[in-house]
């Protein structure tokens, strides 16, 4: 018998997700739901085109060499 792992959302998970505190979430909606926050807030990380260095997705120029990229 097959069964899905479900976790307990705490005041983390809760500001996170959009779920109330105490919600009973399965892993697989937890890792889609953080997905979405990670797209959503632009925390997704890109290497500069230049220097290779990472920088955040919505970075318009590198902090370690200072170009535009």
């Amino acid at each position: 018998m097959l069964t899905q792992k479900s976790i307990v959302a705490d005041d983390a998970l809760s500001t996170l997700t959009g779920q109330p505190r105490g919600a009973l979430l399965s892993y697989t909606e937890l890792t889609k739901m953080m997905h979405q926050y990670i797209r959503t807030k632009q925390l997704r990380l890109k290497a500069c085109q230049h220097c290779n260095a990472p920088i955040p997705g919505y970075a318009t120029y590198c902090d370690k060499c200072g170009k535009t990229v």
